[in-house]
């Protein structure tokens, strides 16, 4: 064993010298003696993508005296920024992530966000042809899940920068919720619910919702309570994750949307201009009377017990006002020339809603609460079916033969 070891050793000393065979030297560890405080003087900060920013971070030692000495910097993700050793900040891709500075026992923050180049509507290529039904993108707005027809399943990691098609079913699918980065749901025809925990890599149908209908939409509350409205006018709600599900049937009309404020509180609206409420989580419904449209409402959006807006056919956009101390549904319109499919309002005052005009999708901002709407140039050539924004400047919209269009500035 010595006389091998002997003949090697010159060996690995010559390896030591061959280029790409170089020794590596440990890393100190940062030292950082203990502080009093750390604080940046940037808590949030909006830059373009490819954009850059010096942060910078005040700290005092334990007498009270300035420390100038390294401190650790980290991004959140570093697919929207990174940071160097110094807090210089750059831009790399769309979304928002936190920016971190520590040392010596204390921690700062600060949220950044970052927006493209690009501003108003533009095109997302989707790798789909077929009619896309849903759309939903958790609060960073970076991970994001399109349903359509055929079974397709869309998901981006990237702001929608790239899409990753996978076909979970066979069914043409309606509804998408998240109540997670993790965990969502999907919705589609005779009775298809699917169910996913690891951010859609894998898809489990559930067989135990009692329903053969076909599913329009799905909205979870938390992540054990939640709703999905369909055709004959069927409700089906959970209160522990999916594991059991209790079905009502409120008439015979389809129910194409269902949103809740809390875990109480819900609308739902379908065909014929049918509106639901409940008070009691969905235990008991009651009809709104007397109706306030006969066009069919195909999506409704709740902000608060009193604000709602639902859209629908030949451009009705019925919402909630407070008259005499109660909510009450008001008649408003988009423009009888506009078929309404989808609708968002990420903020109180300002919403989109999508549909068509003739064979041209359509695109219209509201910023009073949904009393006007204002169409806005979304260059899409086929009818689009949903909506969703995650602030009020960042949102997509879906429609047919696989289209995907949007926007990180309200679509201005």
């Amino acid at each position: 064993m010595t006389k091998t070891l002997r003949r090697l050793s010159p060996l690995l000393g010559l390896l030591l010298l061959l280029p790409g065979c170089e020794a590596v030297t440990p890393t100190a560890p940062v030292e950082i003696p203990p502080l009093s405080s750390l604080a940046l003087s940037l808590h949030a900060d909006t830059l373009q993508a490819g954009g850059t920013r010096q942060f910078i971070a005040t700290a005092l030692d334990t007498l009270g005296s300035p420390y100038t000495g390294p401190l650790l910097w980290r991004s959140g993700d570093t697919g929207v920024i990174t940071v160097t050793s110094d807090g210089f900040v750059r831009a790399v891709g769309e979304g928002s992530t936190w920016l971190f500075v520590e040392g010596g026992g204390r921690q700062d923050s600060a949220s950044v966000l970052v927006y493209p180049l690009e501003s108003g509507w533009v095109i997302q290529t989707s790798n789909a042809s077929e009619r896309l039904n849903g759309v939903f993108f958790d609060g960073n707005g970076r991970l994001g899940w399109v349903v359509g027809n055929g079974g397709v399943v869309l998901s981006t990691v990237n702001a929608g920068g790239n899409w990753t098609r996978s076909l979970p079913a066979t069914t043409n699918l309606r509804g998408v919720w998240f109540t997670s980065s993790a965990e969502g749901w999907v919705t589609g025809d005779n009775g298809t619910v699917l169910h996913t925990e690891d951010g859609g890599g894998r898809w489990t149908r559930l067989t135990n919702t009692g329903a053969g209908e076909d599913l329009m939409h799905v909205h979870f509350a938390t992540r054990d309570t939640g709703w999905v409205v369909g055709s004959n006018g069927l409700v089906l709600r959970t209160f522990d994750r999916g594991a059991h599900w209790q079905k009502t049937y409120l008439g015979g009309l389809t129910l194409n949307s269902v949103m809740f404020t809390g875990a109480r509180d819900g609308w739902a609206v379908g065909e014929g201009g049918v509106i639901l409420g409940t008070h009691d989580r969905g235990l008991s419904w009651f009809v709104v009377q007397p109706s306030v449209t006969g066009l069919a409402l195909r999506s409704v959006w709740r902000r608060s017990v009193e604000r709602a807006v639902a859209v629908g056919a030949t451009g009705a956009v019925p919402r909630t006002g407070t008259p005499q101390d109660s909510v009450a549904w008001l008649l408003g319109s988009a423009g009888s020339e506009n078929q309404l499919e989808g609708v968002c309002f990420p903020t109180d005052e300002t919403g989109y809603t999508v549909g068509w005009n003739g064979l041209t999708g359509t695109v219209r901002r509201s910023d009073d609460g949904g009393e006007t709407w204002r169409p806005q140039v979304v260059r899409a050539t086929f009818r689009l079916r949903a909506v969703f924004f995650v602030d009020g400047r960042r949102g997509w919209a879906v429609g047919e033969s696989g289209m995907i269009r949007h926007t990180a500035s309200g679509g201005e």
